[in-house]
């Protein structure tokens, strides 16, 4: 992904910029649309004044990579202090409150069903309850020094994209990686330094992968990335991709170079190979074990029969 589709993705997903008004001015509550299920679980987004796109296109409002959600599913749109919402000839149909519907016009505190799963609140509320809500989201969600996905995330999403794709037989591909020699660069040039490392490897993972794919760092210098519906030879590829990305990337302290090179290991979930995700990530550490002691700066991908 190029600098200007990392720029467009951040568009689609950012938080609202709200506007603090006086909590006696009626005018102060926002329309917002709260999702209550799936991997952005906990964003709100303000709908005042928009037209505002769900679906499976990239190019949504809010992108969403779920097969049960068409390519443009359903649109919100706010106009004179009234919010509607059409289905856009989605297979799977839009409810609220659990009553089927091509086109209604939105209450405080209606429950809306998007597909078969994808779930959000429709309601008007101050900015500060919003800013509070994205915040408590990022939080939860996101490590503040890389911006990717935390491990408690990484944990909570890999059980679900495991029963998924287990069930509809579809490969599931995940990388370990960990920066070679981290401490190395810690003792040599402080921890600022290294905290610097960590950020623009997070922006270079984040430039090398595709948007519905879920990066996140797994701990220390250590990340992981699930690729969905990606064998094992394409997660290769994505892999070697990011490898020579960071080893030609320029890393510095102050004006003194650094050199930083990672190894990954690779396992993908193919063919009821795996029982459980935990033996798909104890495999791919054991690649990643490898390739660190084959050398570093390697990328190791063994099948599993």
């Amino acid at each position: 992904m190029g600098d200007k589709d990392e720029k467009n993705e951040q568009e689609k997903t950012q938080f609202a910029v709200l506007k603090n008004k006086s909590n006696e001015d009626s005018s102060a509550l926002d329309p917002c649309l709260t999702q209550l299920s799936g991997t952005g679980s906990g964003q709100v987004f303000n709908l005042r004044d928009r037209v505002f796109k769900i679906g499976r296109d990239r190019n949504c409002d809010l992108c969403i990579d779920d097969p049960h959600i068409s390519r443009i599913h359903a649109t919100l749109t706010n106009k004179d202090n009234v919010t509607s919402i059409c289905d856009d000839g989605s297979t799977n149909g839009v409810f609220i409150n659990g009553k089927k519907t091509t086109k209604q016009t939105l209450k405080n505190g209606d429950r809306i069903l998007i597909g078969t799963r994808l779930y959000f609140k429709y309601s008007l509320e101050f900015a500060d309850y919003q800013q509070l809500q994205n915040q408590k989201y990022l939080q939860a969600n996101f490590d503040s020094l890389t911006k990717l996905y935390n491990k408690r995330f990484f944990f909570d999403i890999i059980s679900k994209e495991f029963s998924f794709h287990r069930r509809n037989k579809n490969p599931l591909s995940l990388l370990m990686i960990d920066i070679d020699y981290f401490k190395k660069i810690n003792d040599q040039y402080g921890h600022l330094v290294g905290d610097g490392v960590l950020t623009q490897i997070g922006e270079l993972i984040r430039a090398n992968i595709r948007h519905e794919n879920i990066a996140c760092r797994y701990g220390g210098e250590e990340f992981s990335i699930l690729l969905r519906n990606t064998g094992p030879l394409a997660a290769e590829v994505v892999a070697e991709r990011l490898r020579k990305a960071i080893e030609t990337a320029a890393f510095a302290a102050g004006s003194h170079p650094i050199k930083v090179t990672i190894s990954v290991g690779i396992a993908t979930y193919d063919h009821q190979n795996f029982e459980t995700y935990e033996e798909l990530i104890k495999f791919a550490d054991e690649l990643l074990y490898e390739s660190k002691l084959s050398g570093r700066n390697k990328v190791t991908l063994k099948k599993v029969a």
